[in-house]
């Protein structure tokens, strides 16, 4: 099946960036704060991972980076139509988005991109995802999603409500009965991140998800490996889990619409 992709030309590709801009300087400015843990907060300020400059130019290129190759044409309902052929036509490109879509896909993409080098960074360093970040992102992530479902011209925003919220509950299923089994599944701050991880990649395609799932666990794997031949032992490695995760969420949502 050949996709024809599209691009979101122009001011939406600024304002992710400067959107992502804006909030990661805010994080690099309250890193004080929002680690909620004062040894958390003294462990990022000495290792070298943690650069806030850095990972706010990072942010910036992920935000743009999301909304230059976003999929103009056929990414859902109302931003493409399949053809007899089954390929997707040009009748979604960009004169059939609104205003309000693009605005909303902007500020989504470049809060996700801002939070995306933060929550890695740290998730590696002290194997916790912050609440102060993660709690903001979702709260973003579901305004737009309800402001796009009441005032976008695109399906989407629904499709990610409900991917968003079925990825949520399906890894709380996983950390409850790795509970409940006493076996080590994910972290709890794992399952609130499955709701950004799972609905911003429906926003490139409906399909994307299971895509970001694939490819999250594949990495999640590999990395597993590697922290195992590193100790000489599987039984005894931990790997923080939101990496893994993330990536798959930027992977899946670029190619999903590709390969999917």
């Amino acid at each position: 099946m050949r996709v024809d992709i599209g691009v979101l030309h122009g001011w939406p590709i600024g304002v992710s960036a400067v959107v992502s801009a804006g909030l990661g300087i805010l994080l690099a400015r309250s890193d004080s704060w929002w680690p909620a843990d004062d040894d958390h907060a003294a462990v990022l300020a000495k290792t070298r991972l943690y650069r806030p400059l850095h990972l706010v130019i990072l942010g910036i290129v992920l935000a743009a980076a999301a909304a230059l190759l976003f999929p103009d044409a056929g990414a859902a309902p109302g931003f493409g139509s399949m053809s007899e052929a089954g390929s997707l036509s040009d009748a979604g490109h960009s004169a059939d988005i609104g205003s309000v879509d693009r605005l909303l896909l902007a500020l989504s993409l470049g809060a996700v991109a801002a939070a995306t080098p933060y929550l890695a960074v740290v998730d590696i360093v002290v194997h916790r995802l912050p609440d102060r970040i993660v709690y903001p992102l979702i709260g973003i992530e579901l305004l737009t999603f309800v402001l796009g479902q009441l005032l976008g011209e695109s399906a989407i925003w629904g499709l990610g409500l409900i991917a968003g919220g079925a990825g949520a509950l399906f890894f709380g299923v996983l950390y409850l009965s790795g509970r409940v089994m006493h076996a080590r599944t994910m972290g709890l701050g794992d399952v609130k991140l499955a709701f950004v991880v799972f609905g911003v990649p429906t926003l490139f395609s409906p399909w994307a998800p299971a895509l970001v799932f694939i490819i999250m666990m594949l990495i999640a794997g590999i990395a597993a490996l590697l922290a195992a031949a590193v100790k000489r032992s599987l039984k005894a490695t931990t790997i923080p889990f939101g990496p893994a995760m993330l990536s798959g969420m930027w992977f899946g949502s670029v190619l999903g619409p590709i390969l999917l």
